[in-house]
């Protein structure tokens, strides 16, 4: 019988990602205040702008709107530098800079978005010091590290509820808040169409899993968040397969020798992993076969099962898609044949300016889909 696999992205698809919003405006606001910046906020439009350039990771765009405010005050007062989160003193005495206009221009954003932003600031901005570059790269380069960054802590204190950030990091709370993510993300599937899915999937060779770039649980002695499995519980689909960036970074890092980030979508082990633990395979295992595909040592007959398979992937940003071309190619350099149907879900203009050039279709919401015609 011939299997089918939907492949979930979770943030835009299978829930509306209010909490990540608010937390990365709040976030935001907190170094605006601690700078003097009158309104410190995103709006909707450049938080879809972002995400439409594959900057997909909040903490790289807090870091960058950072960097941005700084480099902005700097033309009127050079020695203002990010020390905290104390309010300012002289509140509302810089202007908000111009992200459009950055992010306009912003063609060259790499793997590590926060990095690539350093280096389109220092070729836009030929006179900063040496000691500004250097301020700049403290916030930058540092922006996935939670231990190193001066921006991190507080912003996933902001995700987590200040309770789980201290039992997962073992750092000291500042918010005394709850969770963003659990108190506004909401589900996206309305009731009768989760029903609709759920009744498809209980049939037999249909399977199902979460591919999400948020931090996800990972053995003991490497640090991560479960903000993925905070996600999956909320939209009731905690029983499936996830396979999130915790589990990818530590892999990457401890069985591969790679940067953290260098697995994750589009990379195509992201995908190729979670259709082996869809299809049973254990999580560590998974990752093996799917890192030997892709560095070319795989065998055919670890993946023969999935031949003439056919997998949905549903995502609301290009990079997801891309991993299952991806995976879809190293695939068929083994002689095993997937049917891939890639699935673009977005209401924002931008984003869905976007997803037809690699997506079969495009909704606006994941209720569009008639499950029952899959």
């Amino acid at each position: 019988m011939r299997k089918r696999f939907f492949i979930f992205d979770m943030d835009g698809v299978l829930l509306i990602p209010g909490g990540y919003r608010e937390a990365t405006n709040a976030t935001i606001r907190r170094i605006g205040a601690a700078l003097g910046v009158s309104s410190p906020q995103l709006t909707e439009e450049q938080i879809a702008h972002f995400e439409a350039l594959s900057i997909t990771n909040e903490w790289d765009t807090i870091a960058i709107c950072a960097a941005l405010m700084l480099v902005n005050i700097w033309q009127t007062a050079p020695e203002v530098r990010l020390e905290g989160f104390l309010p300012c003193e002289k509140p509302d005495q810089f202007q908000m800079p111009d992200v459009d206009a950055f992010l306009a221009s912003f063609l060259e954003v790499g793997d590590l978005p926060s990095v690539s932003a350093y280096e389109k600031i220092l070729a836009d901005h030929p006179d900063l010091t040496e000691e500004q570059k250097a301020h700049l790269q403290e916030i930058l380069f540092t922006a996935r590290d939670i231990i190193e960054s001066p921006i991190l802590s507080i912003h996933q204190e902001a995700v987590l509820g200040s309770e789980t950030f201290q039992h997962y990091y073992g750092l000291e709370p500042k918010l005394g808040v709850e969770s963003y993510l659990m108190t506004f993300d909401t589900p996206a599937l309305s009731p009768s169409n989760e029903h609709s899915l759920r009744s498809r999937l209980s049939e037999v060779g249909y399977l199902a899993g979460i591919m999400t770039n948020r931090p996800s649980r990972s053995p003991d002695g490497y640090l991560s968040a479960p903000e993925a499995e905070l996600g999956a519980k909320l939209v009731r689909m905690d029983d499936l397969p996830l396979m999130g960036s915790g589990m990818l970074a530590w892999f990457g890092e401890t069985h591969c020798s790679l940067a953290g980030h260098l697995l994750l979508k589009p990379n195509p082990v992201h995908c190729l992993a979670l259709l082996q633990m869809c299809a049973g395979t254990p999580v560590t295992q998974a990752l093996e076969l799917s890192c030997d595909l892709w560095q070319g040592k795989g065998d055919q007959g670890d993946w023969v099962q999935f031949d003439g398979s056919q997998a949905y992937i549903f995502e609301d940003a290009v990079k997801g898609l891309m991993a299952g071309i991806h995976a879809r190619g190293l695939l068929a350099d083994k002689q095993i044949d997937i049917d891939l149907r890639l699935i673009g879900i977005s209401s924002s203009p931008i984003k869905r300016a976007a997803l037809p050039e690699v997506a079969d279709q495009v909704f606006t919401d994941i209720n569009e889909i008639e499950w029952s015609a899959i």
